[in-house]
């Protein structure tokens, strides 16, 4: 695996990138003290070579994330999400078009939210060492031993992409799996719209025709985004439940109870605006703490409902999980509502008719 540490041998690393249709990428990254992942490596292979990019260098990376944005070129990722996170905040790029070996393993009967190292050993047999997953790679330099674990971190990824890719086309999911494939790039497209907007536009285009526990949960999460700080050290979820709880209207109580909080001491306009859009969402509102227990009828309704899905994700060899998640299920039956995941797109050809079906006849 060659260090790429200078522009020169950037500038000869992306002919061979850019010659390629198919290329494996990871990252390798620390977030202790940032909701943004600070990005510390590239990895990147390609059908002949190993790179391993220095992201701390003083580098002119314009032409590397044109080539994560080309759409002849396939980003072969695991688990992508955090690794486009740690790429687009310092490129302002989302990577386009990827393969996530890990969502590609799920439409093809693997289990849920399956580890790297994990469809290595499934597919080649081949035992990979983590032990070095959570190192600091924000230090220099970088040893062997970082060096050989970074490059088995991306030497496996076109193999996987081919395996896959076969499993998919065989089991006739190709439609599907491409539809999802969409879907988590205009997620990650709304993310990336979140951390660019104007501090003053921070809860505008919440939802707020919902539980205000989730409001504020959604609110909060904006402001680790824009201002780079983790969500604990703005808000934790405990201390949400308990400023709900204590229905602290007056904006006084709210700063001594948040006394202790730099977020919002060193910026009393954010004290303002949480305190604003608290009074806004919670009055007239009744705030839900914990799950809604189920009626008799409801709980079985859940049971059909389940029963339903583990059969239909045995019967088309998709993990359930990413069909429809508990939460969505109990959503469905108890609070009425119409529109949820499940019933659009691939997921409604596999669940959603049916789950529609067994709700009706209950």
């Amino acid at each position: 695996m060659q260090i790429i540490d200078t522009q020169n041998k950037l500038d000869e690393a992306l002919r061979d990138i850019n010659s390629n249709k198919i290329i494996g990428v990871d990252t390798e990254f620390v977030r202790t003290n940032s909701f943004w992942p600070k990005l510390c490596t590239i990895q990147i292979s390609t059908k002949s070579n190993f790179y391993l990019i220095d992201a701390l260098s003083n580098l002119n990376n314009e032409r590397l994330w044109e080539a994560f944005t080309n759409k002849d070129i396939i980003k072969v990722i695991h688990s992508s999400r955090q690794d486009i996170e740690a790429i687009f905040y310092v490129s302002q790029k989302v990577p386009y078009p990827t393969f996530d070996t890990q969502l590609a393993a799920m439409f093809t009967g693997f289990r849920e939210a399956i580890s790297y190292s994990h469809i290595v050993d499934e597919i080649f047999q081949i035992k990979i060492d983590k032990k070095l997953q959570y190192s600091d790679w924000s230090k220099r330099p970088i040893n062997k031993e970082m060096l050989d674990y970074a490059k088995d971190d991306v030497k496996y990824l076109i193999p996987i992409f081919q395996y896959l890719s076969k499993q998919i086309e065989s089991q006739s999911k190709a439609e599907w799996f491409l539809e999802e494939v969409e879907n988590v790039h205009k997620k990650s497209i709304e993310l990336s719209k979140k951390m660019v907007q104007p501090i003053a536009n921070i809860g505008k285009k919440i939802n707020t025709d919902r539980d205000p526990l989730s409001c504020a949960k959604e609110l909060r999460d904006e402001i680790a985004i824009c201002y780079n700080i983790p969500r604990k050290d703005v808000l934790s979820d405990t201390k949400l439940n308990e400023i709900f709880k204590s229905k602290m209207d007056n904006i006084e109580d709210l700063r001594i109870y948040l006394s202790d909080n730099e977020v919002f001491t060193n910026s009393p306009h954010l004290l303002s605006m949480l305190h604003e859009f608290l009074f806004e969402i919670s009055k007239d509102k009744r705030i839900k703490f914990s799950k809604k227990i189920l009626s008799k009828n409801q709980k079985i309704i859940l049971k059909l409902l389940n029963d339903a899905l583990e059969n239909n994700a045995k019967k088309y060899n998709i993990c359930p999980h990413i069909i429809a998640t508990q939460r969505e299920i109990r959503d469905f039956i108890t609070r009425g509502n119409k529109f949820p995941k499940f019933t659009n797109g691939w997921r409604n050809s596999v669940f959603g008719k049916d789950a529609e079906a067994i709700l009706n006849s209950n």
